[in-house]
C-alpha cells in the first residue's frame, strides 16, 4: 500500500518537475549571449601580421564587455586556407570566430574546386580591420612612381615580392601590370617580414604589403611607397611622415583597387541572436577609443560594414579580383 502511495505521489510531481525544468531552459536560452562562455578567435595567419595584431587587440578590448574572456588561437597554413577549411567543418553556434580575409574569396576564385573550401559555410558578421595595400620600392630605387615601374615592365618582367600566386597582392599588382601592357612575375615568401626582406636584398623590384608592414621601413628610408591599391589615397602616414600615397583608381586602374583586410565570421547556420551578439560587440569595440585609435596608430583605416552591406562589399571585391585573375590567365 505504501509503495502505491509513493508511486502516485511521484506521478503527480512529474508534470511540475518537467515544467520547472523546461522553464529554466527557456529562460537560459532567452538570456544566453554568444560571449557568456569563452570565445576563441581563430587567426589563420602568422604571429606579428596584421590579422594577428589587430585580432589580439580586439580580444583584449572586447573582453572588457563580455562575461567570459575572448582568446586568440593561431592556426596557420596555406595562406589562410587551413584554418578556413577547418572552420567550415564546425557546427553552427560553435563559440569561435574566424578572422576571415577577403583573400579566402580570392583564392577560391583562382583555385576553384581544387581547394575544398565551401565559403557558404562561413558567415561574415562585421569588419574588424581595413587595410590599404601599398606598392613599395627600395629607398634608392630608380622608380619614382607607378608609371616608372609600368614602363619598366614593358621592357622586362618585373619581380614582385609577395605571398602565394593568386593571393591579394599578386592580384593587385599583377593585374595592374597586365592591364597596362607589361609583364611581371611573383616571388613567393611566407609572411610580410620575409617579403619585404626580399625587396631590400635586391631579390625583387617591388613589394605589395600593408601599411603596417612597411611603416618602419618608410621611417628609416629603406623603402618608398608609390601607390595604394584603393580608390582613394592613403593618408595614414600624412601626419607622422608627411606622406600621401596616391591611389591606383585615379591612375587609371580601378579594377586593381582590390580591398584588403578582414572580418569576423561565425559558422554558417549560427542562430540569429548569436550573430547579433557578435555584431553588437564589434560595434562596441569600434566605439572604444582604445581600439579605434590603435587601428589608426598602426596605419590602418577605420571601416565598419555589417550584414547585407558587407555581403555586397565582398561581392564587389570578388568581381575586381576576378577581372585581375582572368587578365593574368589564372582563370578562364
Amino acid at each position: 500500500m505504501k509503495k502505491l502511495l509513493v508511486f502516485a505521489l511521484l506521478i503527480c510531481l512529474i508534470p511540475t518537475m518537467v515544467f520547472a525544468q523546461g522553464g529554466a531552459e527557456a529562460s537560459e536560452t532567452a538570456d544566453d549571449n554568444f560571449f557568456d562562455e569563452t570565445v576563441k578567435i581563430i587567426i589563420p595567419y602568422g604571429a606579428g601580421g596584421t590579422h594577428d595584431v589587430v585580432a589580439r587587440k580586439f580580444a583584449e578590448v572586447g573582453s572588457k564587455y563580455t562575461n567570459a574572456p575572448i582568446v586568440c588561437v593561431q592556426e596557420t597554413g596555406g595562406d589562410g586556407l587551413v584554418a578556413g577549411i577547418n572552420f567550415t567543418k564546425k557546427k553552427p553556434n560553435t563559440r569561435e570566430l574566424l578572422t576571415t580575409s577577403y583573400g579566402l574569396w580570392y583564392q577560391k576564385i583562382v583555385k576553384g574546386d581544387t581547394i575544398q573550401l565551401d565559403l557558404t559555410k562561413i558567415h561574415p558578421v562585421g569588419t574588424f580591420d581595413d587595410r590599404s595595400y601599398l606598392l613599395y620600392v627600395r629607398g634608392d630605387s630608380k622608380y619614382e612612381d607607378l608609371q616608372d615601374l609600368i614602363d619598366e615592365s614593358k621592357k622586362r618582367e618585373v619581380v614582385l615580392s609577395a605571398g602565394a600566386v593568386g593571393a591579394d597582392a599578386h592580384l593587385c599588382f599583377g593585374g595592374l601590370i597586365k592591364k597596362a601592357g607589361g609583364e611581371s612575375r611573383i616571388a613567393s615568401y611566407e609572411g610580410g617580414a620575409q617579403q619585404i626582406a626580399a625587396l631590400l636584398n635586391g631579390e625583387a623590384d617591388c613589394f605589395v604589403g600593408t601599411s603596417q608592414v612597411g611603416k618602419q621601413y618608410l621611417q628609416t628610408g629603406d623603402v618608398r611607397a608609390i601607390a595604394c591599391f584603393k580608390d582613394f589615397d592613403f593618408v595614414g602616414f600624412e601626419e607622422e611622415l608627411g606622406l600621401v600615397v596616391p591611389n591606383v583608381a585615379d591612375a587609371g586602374y580601378p579594377q586593381s583597387a582590390i580591398t584588403g583586410g578582414g572580418m569576423l565570421s561565425v559558422t554558417a547556420g549560427t542562430k540569429e541572436s548569436y550573430i547579433q551578439d557578435v555584431e553588437d560587440l564589434i560595434k562596441t569595440v569600434w566605439d572604444d577609443p582604445e581600439f579605434s585609435e590603435f587601428t589608426t596608430s598602426i596605419g590602418l583605416n577605420i571601416f565598419e560594414c555589417y550584414g547585407e552591406d558587407l555581403q555586397e562589399h565582398i561581392k564587389k571585391a570578388a568581381e575586381n579580383a576576378t577581372i585581375s585573375a582572368r587578365s593574368l590567365g589564372l582563370i578562364d
